[in-house]
């Protein structure tokens, strides 16, 4: 199972705005990479609060929200039945359980707490990171935490626009 994290950051390094108008700083262009990447993987993992953010679930994917009260949304996943769910399950369990009914990778979304626990079970395989030409006030970066070193090398990058890029990293065993 391949963990593809994917995410959008500030050339300051935030992810979201203070006042949490998180969208409007991110170009049209890295729009539609993250609709095309996370429609081709076809199953998206994101926090409550980035679900709670969005406001409901993303088309044409599989959306799995991990909170620690899954229970509480259960009329909102019986709404988008098949298409929204919302588990307790721990990183590596939720992984094995998706793996065995055939997906053979998904797409990290976010926010920087589930970003964080998944780096540190070492479970990000791949970062497609795209840095767009703004600083803002922002509050979150994209891991909230990192307590070791995790080793990644860059495998390519394209410009999106003018002056936006597209950075593609995949995890290295290589202990420097």
């Amino acid at each position: 199972m391949r963990v593809k994290l994917i995410m959008v950051q500030s050339i300051n390094g935030k992810i979201r705005m203070s006042d949490d108008s998180q969208r409007s700083w991110s170009s049209a262009e890295d729009k539609e990479h993250f609709y095309n990447i996370t429609k081709d993987i076809g199953i998206i993992l994101m926090g409550r609060k980035t679900f709670e953010e969005i406001g409901s679930p993303l088309k044409n994917r599989i959306n799995i929200v991990l909170t620690g009260n899954p229970e509480k949304y259960k009329e909102v996943e019986l709404k988008y039945d098949k298409y929204l769910y919302f588990t307790d399950n721990p990183p590596e369990i939720l992984l094995d359980k998706l793996e065995k009914k055939g997906y053979p990778e998904v797409a990290l979304i976010g926010g920087s707490t589930i970003n964080s626990l998944f780096l540190e079970k070492n479970l990000i395989d791949e970062i497609f990171l795209t840095i767009e030409p703004v600083i803002i006030e922002g509050d979150l970066s994209i891991f909230k935490y990192v307590n070791d070193k995790y080793n990644f090398k860059l495998t390519d990058f394209k410009k999106l626009n003018e002056d936006t890029i597209l950075l593609h990293y995949l995890k290295t065993d290589d202990k420097k």
